[in-house]
This record gives structure tokens, sequence and C-alpha cells, in this order.
């Protein structure tokens, strides 16, 4: 049976090309399915694989003769794209480089984001990995300062409307979700709530900064949780090498959970989305002199090597 998805619930179709095949494995090597195997020396699609073919692409981009096509499930041969040569790709060093040279920019020059730009972040967006493919992330892009203040002011009148239940005067319910939540909810969200909903009174809006473009990535029920954050960390990146600033906005998203069916039609966004994250982007107004050298909370490491003594 296929993997289903929003977006498909058949299985891919794969073809071989028998002129081409060389019956050399790679394909039946690398697929995890284990949708193709040899037998008698000859290639063929194994009908008691796993899951059916769910449409990864793998044997077809990895066949050096191009015997392999993938068809069904979002995916064709026309999706393939030539690898650039080794001496072509980015080496550690210039990674390095541009990732401690983000920074998280809320900043933003009154200047707006070129489409021709904002086309390449969103193709960079496309070469993220995914739980399932084919990939059940959507993309809202609020193009403009004018578009991304009119989702934030959205988003703050529905704030508005729930804000009783997130009051001080209800933060003892929270006690009940367990300790980290309450303290999560007195520290952090309460007073995010408050500030917003005041500064609305006054006609201030903080929330998505006045940013000229604005990238809201969410998914079906059928995603992956982490499918979302990871294209949107690729856009940063992508917006970084472009001369762009970005910044992860957290907190829109958890507000939008449940209810808020009108303003998730408005801006079509899936209604029962597991998780999703906005990222803003703009030309910085200032230029950050050093990067900041960052910790995680612990590593363990676990390995077999025998130690040396």
């Amino acid at each position: 049976m296929a993997i289903i998805t929003s977006r498909t619930q058949e299985k891919g179709q794969i073809h071989i090309n028998y002129d081409k095949c060389t019956s050399c494995g790679l394909c039946a090597n690398i697929c995890k399915d284990y949708s193709l195997t040899i037998k008698e020396g000859k290639m063929i699609v194994n009908e008691n694989s796993f899951f059916d073919c769910f449409g990864c692409g793998q044997c077809m981009a990895i066949c050096p003769t191009g015997a392999i096509t993938v068809t069904g499930r979002e995916i064709s041969s026309d999706d393939l794209i030539p690898i650039p040569p080794k001496e072509e790709k980015t080496n550690y060093d210039q990674l390095y480089k541009l990732m401690i040279g983000r920074r998280s920019i809320r900043d933003f020059k009154s200047k707006d984001v070129e489409e021709e730009l904002i086309s390449k972040i969103v193709e960079a967006t496309q070469t993220a990995p995914m739980g399932i493919p084919p990939s059940d992330v959507y993309l809202t892009i609020f193009k403009g300062t004018k578009k991304v203040s009119e989702f934030s002011e959205d988003v703050i009148e529905h704030i508005t409307k729930i804000k009783g239940m997130l009051s001080k005067r209800w933060l003892w319910i929270w006690r009940f979700s367990g300790k980290e939540t309450y303290k999560m909810m007195k520290s952090f969200v309460n007073p995010l709530v408050e500030g917003l909903t005041d500064d609305k009174q006054k006609g201030i809006n903080h929330l998505l900064y006045n940013a000229p473009l604005a990238i809201y990535f969410s998914a079906s029920p059928y995603s992956d949780i982490a499918d979302p954050y990871i294209p949107a960390t690729y856009a940063m990146l992508a917006a970084e090498s472009l001369g762009l600033g970005s910044c992860m906005i957290g907190c829109v998203d958890p507000f939008l959970k449940r209810g808020a069916k009108e303003l998730k039609t408005k801006w079509k966004i899936p209604q029962k989305s597991p998780a999703g994250i906005i990222v803003i982007f703009g030309y910085p107004k200032y230029k950050y002199a050093k990067a900041l050298k960052r910790t995680f909370a612990n590593i363990s490491t676990f390995n077999n090597w025998e130690t040396k003594r």
C-alpha cells in the first residue's frame, strides 16, 4: 500500500530501460524500500517492497546510464538536475563563513526585496529534504511591507480574541500542563500577548517588524513535524548568500494551532498544520561587527573505539 500524503495516494512507478541497464546494482543498493532487486542477473521491480515506491527518486538519481525512470507521486525524469562538479561546490570554510555571518535581523531598510531574489530563495527551499515525498510543506509568501503588516494585524486580532485564556488571571490553569509549560506561559507567552495587544491599541505592530518580505512555512497533517523548519532554515541561508537579512518568528504558529479558521482560509494556510514557522526577510538596516559563538545545552558522544592507554 502506498504511503498517503495530502498530495497523492498512489505509489510511484519505476520503469527500467533494459537497453541502457547494465545491472550494476546501484539502484537496488540505494533503495531502502527494496523496490528494486536483481534476479537471475537482471534488474527488476520488486512487487513485495515495504511500502511500495514512495517516489524518493534515489534510484533515478544514482543510475549512471539513465536507465531508471520514476513517475507518479509528483515526480518524473524532468525533475532531475545535474550535480555540479566537486570543484564548483561550496567547501566547508565558505559555508561556515556564511553561517557565522548570519544574524537574526529585525531592522530593515525601506526597500522591497526583488522578485528575482524571492524566486531564488524559494528555489533553494525546494532542495530541502522531507519526511515522506512529495513534500507536504506549504509556503505562504507575503510580498511588500503592506501585505506583511496586513497578515500580522490579522494575527494580532486573533490573539486579542483569545487573550482572556492567556491572561495573568488564568495562568494557574497552565500548572496542570506541567511545570515547564507554566513557567513558559508566565515568563514569555503572557508578556508577549500583553505587549502585542497593548501596542495594537496604540497603533504599533511589532509582530513581524515591518519586514518587506515574509514566508510562512506550514504543512499538512500527513507531514513530519520537522518538515516546515528545514526549508525555512535553507531559506535563511539562501537569503544570507543574496545579501539579505532574515529572522525566524516562532510565536505566530502556536496561536494559530486551534481556531483562526477564517484567517487560515484567507491566507491559504492548512487548517490542520501540525507545525509551522515564519521567516522575515529584507535588506539589513545595520551592519554587525562581530559574530557570536553559540553553545548547546549538552553534547553526549558514544563510540566503539577502544580507549588507548
